[in-house]
């Protein structure tokens, strides 16, 4: 049994083509009001500055959106019979549990606290999913602790 959950659902592919309409928006937005300001012309006839600049504002902050939104897609937490992989915001890297060296498992309300057989202690943040996702992974955990 593989069970492979994301934490932050995103849709990449769609991702990247609003990150390339946020970039076209910045690019007119600028090339408006260079034009504008420096060479005393209009880039689109019936735009002026203030339009120039709401295009270039609105791109450059939907562009950091979407870019912070790209970057989330990584993190996730998968599993099968015979280990627990995952890597969670603020975890600088994978985390890899073999479940025959879980020693104990204890579920709280917002955390999975899994010792393992060399004493080593891994806190597993419960947070970062919502309902349907955090049932099932308790459910997992709870049978770990059968």
């Amino acid at each position: 049994m593989n069970t492979y959950i994301q934490v932050f659902k995103n849709k990449s592919k769609n991702s990247r083509l609003f990150l390339i309409l946020c970039l076209g928006f910045m690019l007119i937005g600028t090339i408006g009001l260079f034009l504008s300001f420096v060479l005393n012309m209009s880039f689109i006839p019936l735009l002026n500055e203030a339009s120039y600049f709401v295009l270039l504002f609105n791109g450059f902050i939907s562009f950091w959106i979407v870019l912070d939104s790209i970057k989330k897609a990584k993190y996730f937490v998968a599993w099968n019979n015979r280990e627990i992989s995952y890597l969670l915001p603020k975890s600088e890297k994978t985390e890899l549990i073999n479940i025959d060296n879980i020693k104990s498992v204890d579920i709280n309300r917002s955390e999975i606290i899994i010792q393992l057989n060399n004493s080593e202690t891994k806190h597993f943040n419960l947070n970062y999913f919502f309902f349907p996702e955090r049932k099932t992974i308790i459910n997992f955990f709870e049978e770990i602790k059968k």
